[in-house]
């Protein structure tokens, strides 16, 4: 059987860890099964959390980079003329960032919000200059003001055909790949059509959830989710753990 899990959130509620008794139970499903991890986190970011499992697929930065045997490669790029005009927008506006390259990165991020402990945590790449990332594989605008929020939605709408854009509105992010890039179209070219059972916590686990035989939600709330193979689940490792022990 194969299990695609996101982190954060899902499998990971600290931002650094797996906490013991979910980490338990994940070291025994991947004696069983076949566990693919599926993360917003670039592979970078990624690694650090499930160096502890043998697993060699990894789909990071949601959808858009992947790395099979140590192997990392990029999906898409966002297109040059959107990357640019990204750019001139957080210049404008000062806003809190994270671009990323294929490896390195470029940010700016109060270090309260929780994304800041997820960058980079063991110090594997450099935060450099926007200028110095030629090529994003993913950007996210972090604690944009409210007033700002809602005419960034109807500035991106330009872009629907040329972006794929997650928007949290909650924690006012906003997540960005290139158009037709997400966790379960990556998936797509390594299972092909390979049943899996899926385990998330957000909007960018959406079509993953969606196109699974089961899935999981792990959260409170399941409005956003019109689709009737998702099963609720509480969101702590406790909760997570019990559930996989079904299996």
């Amino acid at each position: 059987m194969l299990f695609v899990l996101d982190v954060d959130g899902t499998i990971c509620f600290n931002g650094k860890f797996i906490e013991p008794e979910l980490h338990r139970e994940i070291n025994r499903l991947e004696k069983e099964h076949q566990i693919i991890f599926a993360s917003a986190r670039p592979i970078r970011d990624l690694v650090p959390v499930v160096k502890d499992f043998k697993n060699h697929i990894l789909i990071g930065g949601n959808g858009s980079i992947i790395s099979k045997n140590n192997d990392i490669s990029i999906i898409k790029h966002i297109p040059q003329n959107e990357y640019t005009e990204i750019k001139k927008i957080i210049r404008e506006n000062n806003l809190n960032y994270i671009i990323d390259g294929t490896f390195n990165y470029s940010a700016y991020v109060n270090p309260q919000n929780k994304i800041f402990r997820q960058l980079d945590p063991d110090k594997l790449a450099s935060n450099v200059n926007m200028s110095e990332i030629t090529e994003s594989i993913k950007i996210i605008l972090i604690d944009v003001p409210e007033k700002l929020y809602a005419k960034l939605e109807e500035f991106f709408q330009k872009f629907d055909t040329i972006l794929s854009i997650n928007y949290h509105k909650k924690e006012r992010n906003i997540d960005i790949t290139a158009k037709e890039v997400n966790k379960y179209s990556t998936l797509k070219k390594v299972i092909g059509n390979q049943s899996y059972i899926a385990y998330g916590n957000d909007i960018n686990d959406y079509e993953l959830l969606k196109n699974a035989k089961k899935s999981f939600y792990v959260g409170i709330d399941l409005e956003d989710l019109d689709f009737d193979n998702v099963e609720l689940i509480k969101d702590n490792s406790n909760s997570v753990a019990k559930s996989l022990n079904c299996f």
